[in-house]
């Protein structure tokens, strides 16, 4: 670090993980070095050492946050992120996933990335044909059909905020209680979410789901999507949710917003306000526009080609 953010790399550095680059690859010819996780210094270090013409390196949330993002007391991704951000440097392309993503992103990394003009953005593709067929196929969850069902998905851990949807989720129970809350995923959060349910006698209303072959069956099953993030990137869950054309209430986040406006329902993160979305979906909400996925997939493609040929 004493060397600051344009001088990170000493040549000592570069000469071992160029060695290593040999080590894996021979003398293979790299046209692009992608770094498309962006969240391990090991690879990034490698690609970003490299003789490669064009390297590009993928963010996929809101950095910073990231960065302060605590697990167990500890911070999940600093000692990595700690290399890495000074790395940007070394690249020539520096991708957000989304608009709202990369502005939030410049701001917050303006004091490591040198030369901001670097930094843009381009969307995640979706695989809607497989999510589509999986949607058709036989459901291993039973979903009740005479009561309305909220479905999420994703990460048991903090940044998913599931615990606000929960007792968001207690609140509506008061005005409707012929609802039901499913929740697909698994993490270090899973036990302490199920004490809070119990806690809260919810036990017959939401229920815990793991990880499932195939989700997009049981989404496509329920009435209605919720995602309580603190932050998110380019949720994938909502462009999933989005081509099975399901009604989406989310926190206003920027990686929501930029992806809902028009498509779905946007809240402020606290339980207040959380509720009135729930009420408003349960109440008969639909989306003024549909999604129209093919296009936006065609305009993904043109992006991540116009980034892969830059030099």
């Amino acid at each position: 670090m004493k060397h600051g953010p344009t001088h990170f790399l000493t040549p000592e550095i570069k000469r071992i993980y160029r060695r290593e680059l040999k080590r894996l690859l021979g003398d293979t010819k790299v046209d692009v070095a992608l770094d498309f996780d962006g969240y391990f210094k090991h690879w990034t270090l490698l690609m970003a050492s490299s003789n490669a013409p064009n390297k590009i390196i993928f963010q996929h949330n809101e950095m910073m946050q990231e960065y302060s993002k605590k697990l167990n007391n500890a911070y999940k991704h600093r000692a990595d992120l700690n290399i890495i951000f000074p790395l940007y440097n070394y690249f020539d392309r520096v991708v957000s996933v989304a608009k709202p993503i990369e502005i939030v992103n410049k701001r917050d990394l303006q004091h490591i990335v040198c030369d901001e003009s670097k930094m843009t953005y381009v969307h995640n593709s979706i695989d809607y044909p497989s999510i589509l067929q999986s949607s058709e196929l036989a459901n291993e969850v039973e979903i009740p059909t005479d009561t309305f069902n909220f479905v999420t998905m994703g990460r048991l851990s903090p940044e998913k905020n599931q615990q606000m949807m929960i007792a968001a989720f207690q609140k509506l129970q008061e005005e409707f209680p012929d609802t039901n809350l499913f929740i697909i995923g698994s993490g270090e959060l899973e036990d302490t979410l199920k004490t809070y349910v119990t806690d809260l006698d919810l036990n017959d209303k939401v229920h815990f789901l793991g990880q499932l072959d195939n989700p997009f069956a049981t989404i496509a099953a329920c009435d209605a999507f919720l995602l309580s993030s603190i932050h998110e990137g380019q949720p994938m869950v909502l462009l999933e949710c989005l081509v099975l054309n399901k009604p989406i209430l989310a926190t206003d986040t920027p990686g929501c917003a930029g992806l809902l406006k028009g498509y779905g329902l946007l809240a402020k993160n606290d339980v207040e306000n959380f509720v009135m979305g729930m009420k408003e979906i349960r109440t008969g909400y639909k989306p003024p526009k549909a999604f129209d996925y093919k296009a936006y997939n065609q305009e993904t493609i043109r992006m991540l080609e116009e980034i892969l040929e830059m030099k």
